[in-house]
């Protein structure tokens, strides 16, 4: 009707299409779904060509709360089809007054760095990302009960054209009209901020996959917050977030490393620019003005954004911090300072924890669960790790901080908040001289949570007498535990544990079990198996034997154990166990670090044309372990592996490698872990962290002789400025890095270096002189008089001769250290 009356004024039969879609759009206000939808169908290709402007203005005026929420449920993966259409009626609209009313503008939220928030305003970030998607559901179902009519529905899906949306922006990006489609854009992808990852949305990825959108975006962004229009900022930084969290979910690391790193001459969007970007306004919106509770509303007022871009830079800054600790050992993107929030990087952690707090642990599925997979914690059970987690702090704003994005803090700090909560929890279950009241808390306990317990082991029957003994205490574990070693003639050695002999104990324990190797004799099972970069892996012989999971959950419950204790050992596992135990669903990215050849092999399918594809006849299935063939999808053994599908198969095979197979044996192994460490106290750490919390910085060959050295304390004489501590020094450098560590553990009781340094060993490692008589000194058979240099590993305290010259000293020390007897030595 208005472009007849527009022709008839202007006496012509034809106006220009573009003079009509600029006049029209101009003109036109109105929020009746079919006139929209008339409207996009006819000039929805124009802006790409012409610029965007009057489309993009035209819908920010027309579009009411009821289309922008059927769009946002529609681009959050939902199926809006006819199970959703009510009986048509006429769209019951909501008017600007309506849209204004629910606008909270308050300008007085935002909050100094001192404010005192409660801990119920201050709370973790799952509970906050529940709180904003329960509030966009109860919106969601309030609009389907007001908005019945299927033209809305099928406004929405055309609104929910991702290619109009790519069009719109490679067209709008670089023009005055930017801020209108990122106004626009924000309203109709609230419902994707959280601070997960969304694999359901194809309009999310489609926006995802398109380089050039990003890269604008990404410009946009900067110019924003170099400007300092903060709500703009905000709000383009969101959107910048939820996208390239999303495109980064099949990226692989070669393409991540040659697009967005300086491995690429000029990348416009430079990964570690990202990461510093981000750094700056998560360190406000957690630490100098955290946003609140209350502020987690589906609402456009600052408020509201800010705690939309708290979820969805959350989501992006763990994205790119889990990359980061794939590629650490051999192509790091940035330093590892990049991560760290400013100030809170020196920090004084003293009295951090609450103290006297029992760690609560969580349990996981049975064995006989109907999962198949390592998806470990339902979102409750997380959620209330989390909360326990964060329970434990006494900072509201550093237990939600831990709780969400803990590389924001240096790992050695992270490391004595770790060894805080150990020692709160120890506290309460190995502090045999506390008053009445725990004496009365003993008598009432009824797991035996407190004390100590006794055992004796066979050093020829370790592993069947641990498991015989240790095994059932389960929980009780956590106690102090006291080892007699009987020898191989069957009598008591003669150390008595103050510490050591258990740490001796576990340390050999821990060597035998984990072995992928046994003796003939030894009928114990292997459960682990050396992958192709010499780590272990869960052993896929014995995968899915009923009879080895008591197994796996003993081996748990003793690594457990040895972590609790701060007592490092051995082992090195595959990245993918670290990430099992950690709770995390490995990925593609992650089969390189099991099978570097499978995972070049597979992703060599993805190069296949259609006709080579073809010729292989594959089908959505796996031969395993005993040329068994499993579907990777219902009916996957009729669908044929073609050009289009090979990358879902490919992802689907990784999955089934890295989270299928195995899974019974990594949850049982997982239940006696977590019987000794919460889930949620190890996720303060990356898997490559874990491990270091497991055995100790491997970069370190031997043993820092110069940190022991500048550590060690003397006594009974000796003095560091003595000739014979000159001679002890220089043959501890001397050494191979294998005797060093033996060295170590013949005083320590343990073979692997401090994590935190020397400084940390209670009590202070020490030398004390043994004064040898001066007939034996004088003596020609000096060398066969004199003794042995001896050990209390339990006061880290070497009991060291006054030998006459540095030859002697070498091969005492030397003999001493290689012996490989028990206690019955010293």
């Amino acid at each position: 009707y208005f472009i007849q009356k527009l022709a008839t004024t202007f006496g012509v039969t034809t106006l220009p299409e573009q003079w009509i879609y600029n006049t029209l759009l101009s003109h036109l206000r109105t929020k009746d779904t079919r006139v929209i939808h008339r409207v996009l169908k006819l000039f929805a290709g124009l802006p790409s060509q012409t610029g965007a402007r009057p489309m993009l203005e035209f819908l920010d005026s027309s579009l009411s709360k009821n289309i922008i929420m059927w769009v946002s449920m529609a681009i959050r993966g939902e199926k809006i089809g006819e199970e959703d259409k009510p009986v048509p009626e006429e769209d019951e609209d909501l008017s600007d007054d309506e849209d204004e009313q629910d606008k909270l503008t308050d300008g007085k939220r935002e909050r100094s760095a001192n404010a005192r928030l409660s801990r119920q305003k201050l709370q973790t970030t799952p509970r906050l990302d529940r709180i904003y998607k329960d509030d966009f559901d109860k919106l969601r179902q309030e609009t389907i009960d007001h908005s019945k009519g299927s033209d809305m529905i099928e406004l929405a899906e055309s609104l929910c054209n991702a290619s109009l949306w790519l069009d719109w922006g490679l067209a709008a990006l670089e023009r005055p009209e930017a801020d209108i489609y990122l106004s626009i854009l924000s309203r109709l992808m609230q419902g994707c901020s959280s601070f997960k990852t969304n694999t359901n949305s194809a309009f999310l990825s489609q926006l995802a996959y398109s380089e050039p959108l990003l890269e604008k975006i990404w410009r946009r962004t900067l110019h924003l917050l170099v400007n300092g229009d903060e709500e703009q900022s905000v709000l383009a930084f969101t959107i910048f977030a939820d996208l390239f969290a999303q495109h980064l979910i099949s990226l692989r690391d070669v393409d991540f490393l040659e697009n967005y790193t300086t491995l690429n001459s000029s990348p416009v969007i430079l990964a570690e620019a990202v990461i510093e970007k981000l750094k700056e306004q998560l360190y406000q919106l957690y630490w100098t003005q955290p946003v609140v509770a209350s502020d987690f509303r589906v609402a456009n007022d600052l408020p509201a954004l800010r705690s939309r871009f708290f979820l969805s830079g959350t989501k992006l800054w763990n994205s790119l911090y889990e990359r980061w600790c794939r590629l650490v050992r051999k192509s790091p993107f940035c330093d590892e300072s990049s991560w760290w929030f400013p100030k809170l990087a020196i920090r004084d952690d003293d009295g951090a924890v609450f103290g006297g707090r029992e760690a609560v642990p969580m349990d996981i599925e049975d064995e006989d669960d109907d999962d198949d997979d390592m998806s470990m914690n339902s979102v409750a059970q997380q959620d209330m790790e989390n909360d326990a987690l964060a329970d434990t702090f006494k900072d509201p704003k550093m237990a939600r901080l831990l709780s969400s994005i803990p590389q924001a803090l240096p790992f050695d700090r992270r490391v004595k908040l770790f060894h805080s909560l150990l020692n709160s929890d120890k506290s309460n279950l190995q502090d045999e001289g506390a008053g009445v009241w725990r004496l009365m808390r003993m008598m009432n306990d009824e797991n035996g949570l407190t004390g100590r317990e006794q055992v004796q082991i066979r050093r020829d029957k370790l592993y069947e007498d641990s498991m015989e003994h240790l095994n059932k205490m389960g929980q009780r574990l956590k106690k102090k535990v006291r080892v007699t070693f009987i020898n191989q003639h069957g009598t008591q050695e003669a150390g008595i544990d103050g510490g050591g002999v258990f740490k001796e104990f576990l340390d050999d324990l821990i060597k035998q079990a984990f072995s992928p190797q046994r003796e003939e004799a030894d009928t114990t099972p292997i459960l682990f198996s050396v992958t192709p970069l010499q780590t272990l892996a869960v052993n896929m012989d014995i995968a899915g034997d009923i009879q080895s999971f008591p197994h796996f959950e003993f081996l748990g419950r003793v690594l457990g154990k040895a972590v609790y204790e701060s007592i490092l050992v051995e082992p090195q596992f595959c990245l993918p166990f670290l990430n099992q135990l950690l709770g995390k669903a490995n990925s593609l990215e992650d089969l390189k670090n099991l099978d570097p050849e499978f995972y070049t092999n597979l992703m060599k399918l993805r190069e296949l044309n259609s006709t080579e594809l073809q010729g292989l006849g594959m089908a959505f299935e796996l031969t395993v372990g005993n040329n068994k063939t499993i579907p990777l999808i219902p009916g996957g053994s009729s669908l044929p592996v073609t050009k289009q599908n090979v990358i879902h198969y490919v992802h689907l095979v990784a999955h089934q490698r890295l989270n299928v197979q195995g899974a019974q044996e990594n949850k049982a192994f997982l239940r006696g872990f977590r019987d000794i460490v919460p889930a949620s106290w190890v996720r303060l750490f990356s898997a490559y962290e874990l491990q270091k919390i497991i055995s100790g910085d491997d970069t370190i060959r031997g043993i820092d002789v110069a940190s022991l050295r500048r550590t060690m304390e003397y006594s009974a004489g000796y003095h560091m400025s003595q000739p014979i501590m000159q001679w002890f020094w220089e043959v501890i450098e001397e050494m191979t890095p294998e005797q060093q560590r033996k060295f170590l553990r013949f005083m320590t009781s343990c073979s692997r270096q401090p994590l935190l340094g020397f400084q940390s060993l209670y009590p202070v490692p020490c030398i004390q002189q043994i004064r040898l008589d001066d007939d034996i000194l004088a003596s020609k058979d000096v060398e066969k008089l004199v003794p042995l240099p001896t050990s209390s590993t339990c006061m880290n305290l070497l009991k060291l001769p006054n030998y006459k010259n540095k030859e002697l000293l070498r091969k005492k020390l030397m003999r001493a250290i290689e012996s490989g007897a028990g206690f019955e030595l010293t």
